[in-house]
């Protein structure tokens, strides 16, 4: 430890990872060389901190009240920690409202600091983060100005103030929502959309994008929403899309809330099945590396018509209408959205370590050098047992919605067992494709699925050294490249 302000950034994260002397005695030490470090270590010292969590916090704390600096006030904010009120005024009156004062006044809790961050909304270089403040405290007096100033502001800012809407939760938002797409400026409407949806509990199928001012404006918000599942066309005995209106969403991937001292109001994504989040999804930053990071499994649900969904799913030769007809009680259950359902067999291996992982294997395979411990979803999962060949290496990687050791090997065995005979049991997964370029340096694609139906008819066919018959959900862009990929295992 006596080398802390010597030590680079991945030296940090290693000694963070496993402490000699523990966590607690680590971030002391930091606390302890922090005061008379110059400015660049103490930057590594604040990212120590970081990395040590709950053990740092204090010590970020303790020396923020000591020093009281913008660098200290933003690693604070970073791990979401509310400023002691004294030391919060004093830092208004020495740092101005800078951004993570900003930030630190809507953790605060404190109401009182409402008046302040609203007349920041007339400042177009801190309107969007005062809102995202605004947000945080529950100042729904502040929901229709916040509103109107989207007639004023594009880009970034407008993102921000529609994230801070969202957070807010007041459907007071509506009408001036509603306003904008109406009379407001020809700009993207995607933000918009979507804080609408947030704040009606409406989800309108959209022909495109570009068809959102339209569909709100022919909108009947007096009644609730029904789903449905319309727009069926079959391209193959393997390939058929749909659409589904007004979904569910109880099976969806969405944003997490915004983070307070990003830059980006919106970044990381959650995968959730029912009500429990079971996978962060990463951000879609496109030279960033994939990420499926197991977050839960909780109770096992059902899903909607399960006998019904298990007869369609019992030996699968071709998709037909009649297919998506039998499936519509679960489809209804996905986010609203445009989806192909393809029928394929696809070869795929069981994986326990991260050492046997695609999300490990292929830095080596593809990587002269890397820094930083992979990211993979740490738990039990298939995979496609070899990088499938193009202009890009592609890995297909399937995770689980409930864990693979918990299976009932009773139920497996009676499925190799079926497999054995020549049935073809399949699995039912939601999939979607993601390309990268991670660090502008190398280009890769992750074809990605998870389980909504199938954990047994999985572990048995990859026992067996099987190709396992799938039906995948694809929804969006991603699925015409989840089509191109598995399209050589057609014709099952």
């Amino acid at each position: 430890m006596d080398d802390l302000l010597a030590a680079d950034y991945p030296m940090l994260a290693a000694l963070a990872a496993d402490p000699p002397s523990g966590p607690a005695a680590l971030a002391a030490r930091a606390g302890e060389l922090y005061p008379a470090a110059n400015d660049d270590q103490r930057r590594h010292l604040e990212y120590l901190l970081d990395l040590l969590g709950a053990a740092g916090d204090p010590i970020l704390l303790d020396l923020l009240i000591r020093l009281r600096t913008a660098s200290l006030l933003a690693s604070v904010v970073h791990r979401g920690l509310p400023v002691p009120e004294p030391v919060l005024d004093q830092l208004i009156k020495e740092l101005g409202y800078q951004p993570p004062v900003i930030d630190a006044a809507g953790l605060s809790g404190n109401r009182r600091r409402a008046k302040a961050l609203g007349a920041l909304l007339k400042d177009d270089d801190r309107c969007g983060r005062a809102a995202l403040a605004l947000a945080r405290l529950g100042a729904r007096e502040w929901t229709v100005p916040i509103a109107r100033r989207l007639f004023a502001v594009a880009g970034l800012k407008h993102i921000f103030l529609a994230v801070a809407l969202e957070e807010m939760g007041d459907p007071a938002a509506v009408p001036v929502l509603l306003d904008w797409l109406a009379n407001g400026p020809e700009q993207n409407a995607w933000d918009v959309h979507r804080a609408l949806v947030r704040l009606t509990g409406r989800s309108p199928l959209l022909p495109s994008p570009d068809d959102i001012r339209q569909v709100w404006a022919g909108l009947d918000l007096t009644v609730g929403p029904v789903p449905e599942v319309r727009d069926v066309a079959v391209d193959s005995p393997f390939a058929l899309r749909f659409s589904v209106d007004e979904g569910r969403a109880r099976v969806r991937v969405e944003f997490d809330p915004s983070l307070p001292g990003s830059m980006w109001p919106r970044w990381d994504q959650t995968l959730y099945v029912g009500d429990q989040a079971r996978f962060g999804v990463g951000s879609g930053c496109e030279t960033c590396e994939s990420t499926l990071r197991l977050l839960g499994f909780g109770p096992a649900e059902a899903l909607a018509g399960a006998a019904r969904v298990r007869e369609v799913l019992a030996a699968p030769r071709e998709l037909t209408a009649a297919t998506v007809r039998a499936l519509e009680p679960l489809l209804q259950e996905l986010e609203t959205g445009h989806y192909r359902m393809l029928l394929a067999d696809l070869p795929l291996e069981r994986v326990r370590t991260l050492e046997q992982s695609w999300w490990s294997m292929r830095r080596t395979e593809t990587r002269s050098a890397w820094e930083g411990d992979p990211d993979w979803p740490g738990i039990e999962h298939f995979q496609l047992p070899q990088a499938i060949p193009g202009e890009m290496p592609t890995y297909g990687s399937v995770v689980p919605s409930q864990p693979l050791d918990a299976l009932d090997q009773v139920t497996v065995d009676r499925y190799a067992e079926a497999i054995a005979r020549g049935e073809r049991p399949a699995a039912l997964l939601l999939a979607w494709a993601e390309d990268r370029y991670i660090s502008a340096q190398w280009p890769e694609r992750f074809v990605l699925g998870v389980v909504l139906d199938g954990h047994h008819r999985l572990a048995a066919y990859a026992a067996a050294g099987v190709p396992a018959r799938l039906v995948l959900l694809v929804r969006g862009e991603s699925g015409e490249t989840v089509e191109e990929v598995v399209g050589g295992c057609f014709g099952v």
